[in-house]
């Protein structure tokens, strides 16, 4: 079984560029076009960069907050492997677990943030104790990735 969601990290990634870019852009228009001289509807060109700027600032407040994730799961023999990234700028460093399947003694999926935000944490056997590895955000998934996961996990779970 694997489970990895490089093409929705790619997707995102291009996304983000198109904002950005669309930003700069909207905002030349707005602050420079002969035609925003005048009240548009009303309204002044400052309160529409502003308010185009505020829904950017807004969008990336709450990616900050759900911690995207590049997630990559492998059952790799009697091995699981997991890597994974964060999406936030300036925070990619690359993390890897491999976990026996043996010493996996279950897993936990929590949602937080009106259920947008979800983590898995893995539970393993260390010397007859039960380690808990850091929560790992996989609000990146999409459902079909989410459910193959859970299935694979419940899987090994329910094999001891």
């Amino acid at each position: 079984m694997k489970v990895d969601n490089a093409p929705v990290v790619l997707r995102d990634r291009q996304l983000m560029y198109i904002m950005a870019i669309s930003l700069v852009l909207l905002l030349s228009i707005i602050l420079f076009a002969d035609i925003f001289d005048n009240l548009v509807f009303g309204i002044s060109r400052e309160i529409y960069a502003g308010g185009i700027a505020t829904v950017y600032v807004f969008i990336n407040i709450f990616r900050f907050i759900l911690d995207l994730n590049y997630f990559s799961y492998t059952e790799q023999g009697e091995k699981i492997v997991i890597h994974y990234f964060s999406l936030r700028p300036f925070m990619q460093k690359r993390m890897s677990i491999e976990i026996p399947k043996a010493n996996l003694i279950k897993y936990q999926l929590t949602k937080s943030f009106f259920g947008q935000k979800k983590q898995l944490v893995l539970y393993q056997r260390v010397n007859n104790k039960t380690a808990k590895y850091p929560p790992i955000s996989i609000s990146a998934l999409n459902k079909t990735e989410l459910n193959d996961l859970i299935t694979s996990l419940n899987v090994i779970s329910k094999t001891k």
